[in-house]
């Protein structure tokens, strides 16, 4: 009986017949999960660095890139971190307690929260701030055909794994 792949490293790619393609697929797939993985540990860093949970710093960063004026509810950050209303109250009543985020309430329907960065908000952006301005001097790299080549990639890449997301969830 034949084993299966040991690892992701040895699964990703295909048999497309052209060996070096199959190699350059097998080195994007292995460096786009490496790069996810590396995200998660920046996140993990930041959260530490910044004496909060992960999840409190994940939610707050993607508060930080909600362009601004747009209002975001609690259910709006539970249906983005697939995590349940009530484990989404209990990051945003620490990250106000904390000075993060505020409350106020939607002047269209008094019924609904909105959640917004606060001043203490800031912080996560200057954790933050190095990464960026090294990706950006990274993209200065490169040309704008190259960087429209990898803006495709990864909002394509972004498509397939919201529809895993979408298929997991209904299991």
């Amino acid at each position: 009986m034949s084993q299966g792949p040991r690892s992701y490293h040895e699964s990703a790619g295909k048999n497309t017949g052209d060996a070096e393609r199959d190699e350059v697929l097998k080195q994007v797939m292995v460096a786009g999960r490496e790069l996810g993985l590396a995200f998660l540990s920046l996140n993990a860093a930041t959260a530490r660095a910044l004496s909060m949970h992960p999840t409190d710093a994940w939610i707050l960063s993607y508060l930080q890139s909600v362009p601004a004026g747009t209002p975001t509810s609690p259910g709006d950050i539970a249906r983005v971190t697939d995590l349940t209303t009530g484990a989404v109250t209990g990051v945003i009543d620490r990250l106000e307690a904390n000075g993060y985020v505020t409350r106020e309430r939607d002047p269209h329907d008094r019924r609904k929260v909105i959640v917004r960065p606060a001043e203490g908000s800031k912080k996560i952006a200057e954790a933050f701030r190095p990464t960026i301005d090294d990706s950006i001097e990274l993209g200065l790299s490169y040309t704008t055909e190259e960087l429209l080549t990898v803006i495709r990639y990864l909002r394509e890449g972004k498509e397939i794994t919201e529809r895993t997301i979408a298929r997991l969830r209904e299991l």
